[in-house]
């Protein structure tokens, strides 16, 4: 693991490093964790994720209940709540059609 610099940690310990060899420079790896069930031994993954942290930004996305959960808290809080402002900037931006969705209909 020489050269890798961890930039990011989940709560199950999963680690996303950096990667600052010369060969390599840029590249982003991540360490997974095995999720342990009753009876099944899983293995742990090592793997690259992207060539450079703008490929793996260009990566992410917004999952669907993610964007549905934190609408449903600032919904019903005043249009002018710097906050909810916060919400539906970040929705406009990484979920354009979002306020079609069902559950963006404007509360009665």
């Amino acid at each position: 693991m020489t050269g890798l610099l961890p930039i990011a940690r989940n709560g199950g310990s999963d680690v996303l490093f950096l990667d600052l060899n010369p060969a390599t420079h840029g590249q982003l790896h991540a360490f997974v964790h095995a999720i342990a069930w009753p009876g099944y031994l899983g293995d742990h993954v090592f793997t690259k994720v992207a060539d450079d942290f703008d490929a793996y930004l260009d990566s992410l996305f917004v999952d669907p209940d993610t964007a549905k959960d934190a609408w449903a808290d600032v919904a019903g809080s005043d249009p002018s709540d710097p906050w909810r402002r916060t919400v539906e900037e970040w929705l406009d931006k990484e979920l354009p059609a979002w306020r079609a969705e069902a559950w963006a209909a404007p509360l009665t």
